[in-house]
């Protein structure tokens, strides 16, 4: 099998992961963190209009701590307090398959002009 087939599939597998994981970590997991977050008297970002839009911001909040500091966009310290074990789980998955698409989409393009 040709290299760029090989990478081609890889990007195919990575994006659907991707779009998959990005919907059910915003379907539980942000729903999860939002209603506690409510509960705190905290709300959830506004320009996040239920579209998914916050899934990054919430998935970095979690897994790194820079991204806990409140800005007037995003307040991550409620994330990393009401995070599961499922939420990191999903948010692992998200992560590193966006990681790993975005490098098959550069091996691809790489390799394209090369």
């Amino acid at each position: 099998m040709d290299f760029k087939i090989f990478i081609f599939y890889f990007l195919l597998v990575f994006t659907v992961v991707t779009f998959a994981s990005g919907v059910l970590f915003y379907r539980v997991s942000v729903k999860y963190i939002d209603k506690h977050m409510e509960k705190d008297g905290v709300s959830p970002p506004g320009w996040d209009k239920g579209i998914g839009a916050s899934v990054s911001f919430y998935i970095f909040a979690m897994f790194f701590e820079r991204s806990r500091i409140p800005t007037p966009m995003f307040d991550g310290r409620f994330v990393a307090k009401y995070t599961r074990t499922l939420d990191k789980i999903i948010g692992a998955i998200h992560l590193v398959s966006i990681i790993g698409a975005v490098l098959s989409l550069c091996i691809i393009t790489f390799l394209k002009h090369s």
